[in-house]
């Protein structure tokens, strides 16, 4: 089974702050949790459709580590809390 998992902190395309949550990714889906111990994700994402892109400077997101997945108008940004994690 391919999964990777680890913290990444999200944040939606119209919100202010970053939340921090446990990602785990398998199966082309993206499953959030509060913490690595939860038995029960708080949403999922399918990805099949979704462009990963990194932010361009017009969106003003001023951070280390980001990426940007972006399906029609659904936009979410990821920050990842350092560079290995990053290029995982």
């Amino acid at each position: 089974q391919n999964q990777l998992s680890g913290n990444l902190l999200r944040k939606f395309k119209n919100s202010n702050g970053w939340q921090k949550l446990w990602v785990v990714f398998t199966n082309f889906c993206m499953f959030f949790y509060k913490s690595h111990q939860d038995n029960h994700p708080l949403a999922s994402l399918p990805l099949l459709g979704y462009s990963l892109t990194i932010p361009s400077e017009s969106e003003n997101i001023h951070k280390d580590y980001v990426f940007k997945l972006h399906f029609k108008s659904h936009v979410y940004y990821f920050r990842a809390e350092s560079e290995y994690t990053f290029e995982r």
